[in-house]
């Protein structure tokens, strides 16, 4: 029986040596996640299934980062060109009937709609390849579409490989591509390495399809950052500010008051309710949850795993990690509250330290509703702060020296200074 699905096939198996990192490229962060993770999202996005991913260098370090996820992992032992990567995918593809969808690791602005686009141009132009191209002022360092007369794809040629006619050519390719499954695997094995690099170029196969009269289409993206790619700091720097500018104008758009969009740093899959504010230099990391009617900032750090619930605040350089913070409750100065629970109705002092580590291990916070935490507390974890409780300015709550509901608790060490109200 043969698969009539649409693959997406992603070659992420390259080092990046102009990154100037043992770390795989495609692991590299934007906006808080690896690349590659957006290229997956958007794969899955326009329904491709089964997603496969060519990797290499660092091999291991990827499969370990991206492990549980429904991805088939395909080794490339030896890089030897984007060709080459198909060559080695090939097995994978015994019996497929369907459209295979060439996409790459190190492109994470590209959309699920532009990958659902260019299938509908390919399916409605009956053709065998189809190509995504970009038009742009500056095409360096991509490769350039190189059109008849009549102005069908004749080839894609690679800068490196360029005549100087050629590199005035301001269409571009993407890399990016959608294939009939069959003729694409049929076609690459013919594919020749003559060219400067000694590597395979999946972009032969255009040339090779074109030269056979085979249909051969293109699809120009509307918006040309999404098919930029990253090869080095500077433009992995340049992406994740694409990004982040992408974030905050999602958010403000959905109700988000966000006061100095330039100076406001968001992460990926940050939620944040209508009419909270975001003060400027904030931090927000990716998985953050704001509610409704919050108010963050300024210089405000949030951190992974932390959750603000509606009408809390937390303000002037004040750090949250793993941190739950109630309705109502605010931490406007100077704080950092670390593995903590946080109940509804808390004022938190200025410059409350929640000590969560003890050199080996870290542990959790409670600190009860309306609780009042005086200004330069010391909370040694794991301990639990009662519901109406108080600790006095400079107090030292010590591990495991709960305090009790309705206390007030003062000194180093904390000692009791009024009793629970009965």
């Amino acid at each position: 029986m043969t698969e009539k699905r649409t693959s997406a096939l992603i070659l992420a198996a390259g080092k990046g040596v102009r990154m100037k990192s043992d770390m795989p490229k495609v692991l590299h962060k934007v906006c808080g996640t690896p690349m590659l993770q957006y290229v997956l999202e958007a794969a899955r996005g326009a329904g491709l299934d089964p997603v496969r991913v060519v990797i290499g260098y660092g091999a291991e370090r990827i499969r370990e980062h991206f492990a549980g996820a429904n991805v088939e992992w395909i080794e490339q032992k030896e890089q030897l060109g984007t060709g080459h990567a198909v060559m080695t995918a090939t097995p994978m593809y015994k019996g497929f009937s369907g459209d295979v969808v060439a996409l790459y690791g190190d492109v994470p602005l590209l959309k699920a709609e532009t990958i659902s686009a260019l299938l509908a141009a390919h399916r409605r132009a009956k053709a065998l390849c189809t190509v995504l191209t970009a038009k742009v002022d500056d095409p360096t360092g991509y490769g350039r579409i190189v059109r008849s007369k009549s102005g069908a794809l004749k080839a894609i040629v690679e800068q490196r490989d360029a005549t100087k006619a050629q590199l005035k050519i301001r269409e571009m390719n993407s890399g990016i591509m959608a294939f009939d499954g069959p003729t694409l695997f049929e076609t690459i094995r013919r594919v020749k390495n003559d060219n400067s690099q000694r590597e395979y170029y999946l972009t032969d196969v255009v040339e090779m399809l074109s030269r056979k009269r085979g249909k051969v289409a293109t699809f120009t993206v509307d918006d040309p950052r999404e098919i930029l790619g990253i090869n080095s700091r500077a433009q992995l720097a340049e992406v994740s500010r694409i990004m982040r500018m992408q974030i905050i104008e999602r958010l403000m758009a959905e109700g988000v008051t966000i006061v100095d969009p330039e100076n406001t740093y968001i992460e990926h899959n940050v939620e944040i309710g209508r009419d909270t504010v975001i003060l400027p230099y904030t931090v927000i990391c990716a998985g953050v949850k704001i509610g409704k009617g919050c108010e963050v900032g300024p210089f405000t750090h949030l951190r992974v795993d932390t959750v603000m619930e509606d009408g809390s605040e937390v303000g002037n350089f004040t750090e949250v990690k793993k941190g739950r913070i109630g309705r109502r409750t605010k931490a406007k100065h100077l704080s950092y509250l670390g593995d903590v629970d946080i109940g509804e109705d808390v004022n938190i002092g200025a410059g409350t330290i929640v000590a969560n580590y003890d050199g080996k291990k870290k542990h959790l916070t409670i600190i009860g509703d309306r609780a009042f935490v005086g200004s330069g507390s010391v909370l040694v974890a794991p301990v639990k702060i009662g519901k109406g409780a108080t600790t006095g300015a400079g107090a030292v709550v010590t591990r495991n020296h709960d305090v009790p509901d309705g206390a007030v608790v003062v000194g180093v060490p904390a000692k009791l200074l009024k009793k629970t109200k009965k």
